[in-house]
């Protein structure tokens, strides 16, 4: 029987790619978004529209069946680009809504999932954080990165309290990927994109297939000793002191 995966954020950029990639390796993909229909997914993933912010966890695990769960890929996330900034200035309506999304709900999804991944055999939680959540930015995009943050640290912690029992967490913590999110600000402002190319080192952006990649290799056997890491895919970004 294949490994079951749920991966979240499935409606484009990095959730669409690991639903993606992980089918390509046989693996039954239970993706979900807040869109209410993502067009040309392959054989193998099963897509349902789901409010991770008021929507019951249960419900969307549901559609497993009963199934034991193998895989968890939180990859769901929210950058308000246009309104959040310093902490110092950034409305209440934006913490909210960053922290609700990057954080609670899954946080909600996770624990959820914890007992259908306990009858599972792989046995494996990836989430999706941020080079933000570890490194300062630029310019301070706070909630985001607090919300980042705050993943790297419930993941290391949730890697501690679930190792006993086998079930392995991480992050992947990706640097600039050229996303849905993050092409508008691309399209707007095309010496933004130049400039971000030019300061990593690989000379390029990242793309979802190379954190998708990341992922898949967490989750599988291959990845069997690991846990509680971080693991960065950013082109060599943050390792520089500028």
């Amino acid at each position: 029987m294949s490994a079951t995966a749920v991966v979240t954020g499935a409606g484009g950029g990095i959730g669409l790619a690991t639903a993606i990639r992980l089918a390509s390796d046989g693996v039954h993909v239970l993706a979900t978004d807040i869109k209410p229909e993502v067009p040309g997914l392959p054989s193998g993933v099963d897509y349902v529209q789901f409010d991770l912010l008021g929507g019951d966890p249960a419900g969307l695990l549901a559609a497993l069946d009963g199934k034991p769960l193998d895989y968890l890929v939180n990859a769901a996330g929210l950058a308000l680009f246009d309104r959040d900034g310093s902490v110092l200035d950034t409305v209440e309506a934006v913490w909210d809504a960053t922290l609700g999304v990057n954080l609670h709900a899954l946080r909600h999804l996770t624990v959820a999932a914890i007992p259908l991944l306990r009858s599972g055999q792989g046995k494996s939680i990836v989430n999706v954080a941020s080079t933000a959540g570890i490194r300062g930015m630029d310019s301070p995009l706070d909630a985001y990165q607090v919300s980042k943050a705050a993943v790297v640290s419930l993941t290391r912690s949730l890697a501690l309290q679930l190792g006993p029992e086998g079930i392995r967490a991480n992050t992947v913590c990706p640097g600039a990927i050229l996303t849905p999110m993050i092409e508008p600000l691309y399209i707007e402002n095309p010496a933004r994109r130049t400039d971000m190319e030019q300061r990593t080192p690989i000379r390029r952006l990242g793309m979802p297939e190379d954190i998708a990649n990341a992922i898949a290799f967490l989750l599988s056997e291959q990845a069997s000793f690991i846990t509680a890491t971080d693991l960065v895919v950013d082109g060599g970004w943050t390792a520089q002191i500028k």
